[in-house]
């Protein structure tokens, strides 16, 4: 009986040691093209015109929240080819997803388009409070932002400011 005892106790040993660590990461899912854009918008969500804070011509879809109150929200931001947003910051978190087209963010005071991350479809990225960031949609784009409100946008420059204009 105390031999069965050990080879159990032995055989519950190897079953629970951690599993050797390997050097390679799994290779990461394909990224669905093109042809898969859908964009769906739960019943009653509609597009209206993006908030004054942005440049004229993007059209926004709040789909949970509020983003003007305090809170978590979730809004939709559908841009034209080559709409730009210029330096800015934003107070809290911004947790970026692109749901169709190309988003090319870059960091900095000053709208370039050298060393900017090209988001394609699927694409995740998060910018920290006050840093300084830029946006351009290469064309048609759709990108789900979220965050905790209230929200705010503060141009690096204030001349670039839509509400200034």
């Amino acid at each position: 009986m105390r031999r069965f005892t050990l080879a159990v106790l032995a055989v519950a040993g190897v079953a629970c040691a951690p599993a050797p660590a390997t050097t390679s990461a799994p290779a990461p899912a394909a990224v669905p093209g093109p042809s898969v854009t859908p964009v769906m918008l739960p019943p009653g969500v509609a597009w209206a015109a993006a908030p004054a804070t942005l440049p004229p011509g993007a059209r926004a879809a709040v789909i949970d929240g509020d983003p003007t109150k305090e809170g978590l929200f979730t809004l939709r931001l559908w841009m034209p080819n080559d709409y730009r947003i210029l330096p800015h910051t934003h107070p809290a978190y911004e947790h970026i997803t692109v749901i169709s087209g190309v988003l090319h963010v870059g960091m900095g005071n000053t709208f370039t388009m050298a060393n900017v991350d090209e988001l394609r479809q699927g694409a995740f990225k998060v910018i920290a409070p006050g840093m300084a960031h830029f946006a351009h949609a290469a064309g048609e784009t759709v990108v789900q932002l979220h965050g905790m409100g209230p929200w705010s946008i503060t141009y690096v420059n204030p001349a670039d400011d839509p509400r200034n204009r």
